[in-house]
């Protein structure tokens, strides 16, 4: 049932004043993450780029301190870019429209709107970077593609509710097939202390397999610049991930089904799927065009992207950044003849459209159709 409308507007009031909040924070990492010698929590205290002096607090507070003070430094005067308050209010409104859609509706989903509370930041921080240095940091994408498929296991409000159910039918049809085989082996391995034994030795091999696997990938195409074994650890993440939920299907074929299960795979096709059209897109980019068409930042963004959203949201936001940038490319060219767009605002802006609106898409997409 949903919320009463007295609490309703409550819990969207305190969202939306949480958001403002952590859009103040976003505002330091999007200025300290690309710099070397800062980070998010050194020094501890904000600052004024321009002359150095500390914030106060009074003068620090969302929204409000740059209204009040005119967009200035009330030390050196010196402007504050219009960038910070509209990071503030931007974040604010995205998270009024969490708490909308999680919180106050017919499926109220503490556990979604914590987890998009959390990629929604990490989205912003991305977008900003991008367009002052055209850079995606590692740290944002990295750390999000490892985490992704224990979200989905944890949260699967995501993807319970497929579009398309692709991935429902490839799943009986795999369990189908397991079905046998599974009641086949003894009760103990199936059910009992041997079954987290073998899975957890199933996790553990995939892994060292996907970070040797990233690291010969990566001197063979990359000969000239050899990286350390370490850098393949992502790879190990979610390959280790993907072979000890590989594991547990065999010996339990009816988890297959389950939402946990589901969401888990889905985001594992979500990130194939938004990973690989993007490269593909930018390997045949730069063939046709003799120049890097997409940054391998976007890449990751994606996948980032598609564990959240599924494979058909991934794909689906990634043509709203087509169209999106195509447009923005064409201003941008005929004003400055410039022919360089950031894509990573654009990807940001298609994933939040699908997690935020999906059923005006697939309405406008039904209607589109219809004319043929």
């Amino acid at each position: 049932m949903p919320l009463e409308s007295s609490l309703g507007l409550t819990l969207t009031f305190f969202s939306a004043l949480l958001g403002a909040c952590v859009g103040s924070f976003l505002n330091v990492c999007i200025y300290r993450l690309p710099r070397e010698g800062l980070s998010p929590t050194r020094p501890r205290r904000s600052f004024c780029p321009s002359c150095g002096e500390e914030i106060a607090w009074y003068d620090n507070l969302p929204i409000l301190s740059w209204l009040l003070l005119g967009g200035r430094c009330r030390s050196c005067r010196a402007p504050i870019r219009w960038r910070y308050l509209l990071v503030e209010a931007m974040t604010a409104i995205l998270f009024l429209f969490l708490a909308r859609r999680y919180l106050c509706g017919q499926e109220i989903s503490w556990g979604a709107y914590l987890a998009l509370a959390a990629l929604v930041p990490a989205l912003i921080v991305a977008a900003f970077i991008d367009l002052d240095l055209q850079i995606i940091p590692d740290e944002i994408t990295l750390l999000g593609m490892a985490l992704a498929p224990l979200v989905a296991l944890l949260v699967p409000d995501f993807h319970t509710r497929p579009v398309d159910s692709t991935i429902s039918r490839l799943l009986i049809s795999v369990k189908a097939h397991l079905d046998p085989l599974s009641l086949a082996l003894p009760e103990a391995l199936r059910h009992g202390a041997l079954s987290v034994i073998v899975v957890s030795v199933a996790a553990v091999f995939f892994f060292f397999a996907g970070v040797l696997g990233y690291a010969g990938y990566w001197r063979i195409a990359h000969a000239e610049n050899r990286r350390p074994l370490s850098a393949g650890y992502l790879g190990g993440v979610l390959v280790g991930a993907a072979g000890g939920m590989a594991a547990l299907n065999f010996l339990q074929p009816e988890i297959l089904l389950t939402p946990p299960a589901y969401s888990f795979w889905s985001a594992l096709a979500g990130m194939l799927a938004g990973s690989a059209s993007v490269f593909m897109v930018g390997v045949f980019g730069s063939k046709l065009f003799r120049k890097p068409a997409m940054g391998f930042g976007d890449v990751k963004l994606m996948g980032l992207l598609g564990a959240f959203t599924g494979w058909v949201g991934v794909l689906a936001g990634f043509f709203i950044a087509c169209f999106l940038g195509a447009l923005v490319g064409i201003v941008i060219f005929l004003k400055y003849r410039s022919r360089y767009v950031p894509f990573g605002p654009f990807l940001a802006a298609g994933a939040l459209f699908m997690i935020f609106w999906p059923e005006s898409f697939h309405r406008l997409l039904a209607w589109y159709l219809g004319l043929f």
